[in-house]
Formats: C-alpha cells, structure tokens, sequence
C-alpha cells in the first residue's frame, strides 16, 4: 500500500466519522461478546477499553443509541484516533488491522506522534480523491445516495 493509498484509507474512516464520529453498539458487537469459540472478546483490544464498551453495550442490548464515540477528542479534528488505535482502544476490527502490516503500522505510527504530518497527509489525500473519475460518487451527505 502506497503512502497516499494507506493514509486516504485511514483518513477515509477517520475524516468520514472517526475523529467527530459516533458508533452504535451494533457495529462492534462483535469484538466484545461472543469473539470466537474461544475468546469473548477481540485479544487485540485493550481490555479495560473493551470493558468499558461492554457497559456501554451489554450482550443482549435493547437500548437503541446506545454507543460509544469514535474516540476521546470526538469535538476535535485531531490525531487522538491514531494514539488511541496504537493503544488497542480502536473500535473497529478493520481499524485495527492497520496494525498487521509494517507500514500501514509505520503511518498509524507516524500519524500518532505528529499532528503537521496527519494534516498533510489528510490534504494530500483529500486533492486525490477529489480528482476520483469513471462513475464514482462523491457525496456531500454519506447517507444519501443520489
């Protein structure tokens, strides 16, 4: 994965809700109860985190905007999510796969420690994906589609 492509990979979860975002119970149930045959919850996320979700969202949950934001700084265009991820406390099982590889992990890396280098990463890669062609749709509203 190249600089730009892993960088508009994370920017695109974290610009799109994971650093103003909010995630409902039913999104990451799945790493907090009933993981595996073996494991009730995800052995890459810190457990204290994953207890904390737990209160959030017991097993059998009925409360319906029940969740927990997307990470700590949820009001702050920031580089919290990167430091956060790099601590097991990421939400997503796909966010957490940035760190199985070396440089996805070297970028989730370098994105934690400096916050010039997420902006200018997030710019790089907001001018590239504007110049997406060939049928495929940009939206003003994610949840909309035209």
């Amino acid at each position: 994965m190249s600089f730009n492509v892993a960088a508009l990979s994370m920017l695109h979860m974290h610009a799109g809700g994971h650093t103003l975002g909010f995630s409902h119970c039913s999104s990451f149930q799945n790493r907090i109860h009933s993981f595996n045959a073996t494991l009730d919850v995800d052995p890459t996320m810190q457990l204290s985190f994953a207890a904390r979700l737990r209160s959030v969202c017991p097993a059998h949950n009925k409360v319906k905007n029940a969740g927990s934001p997307l990470d700590s700084t949820n009001f702050i265009f920031d580089n919290a999510y990167y430091k956060l991820l790099l601590q097991g406390k990421s939400i997503f099982s796909s966010d957490q796969a940035l760190l199985t590889t070396p440089k996805t992990k070297a970028l989730v890396s370098k994105f934690a420690s400096s916050q010039k280098a997420f902006e200018k990463a997030f710019v790089g890669s907001m001018i590239k994906m504007s110049s997406l062609t060939g049928g495929q749709e940009i939206r003003l509203d994610c949840r909309v589609v035209r």
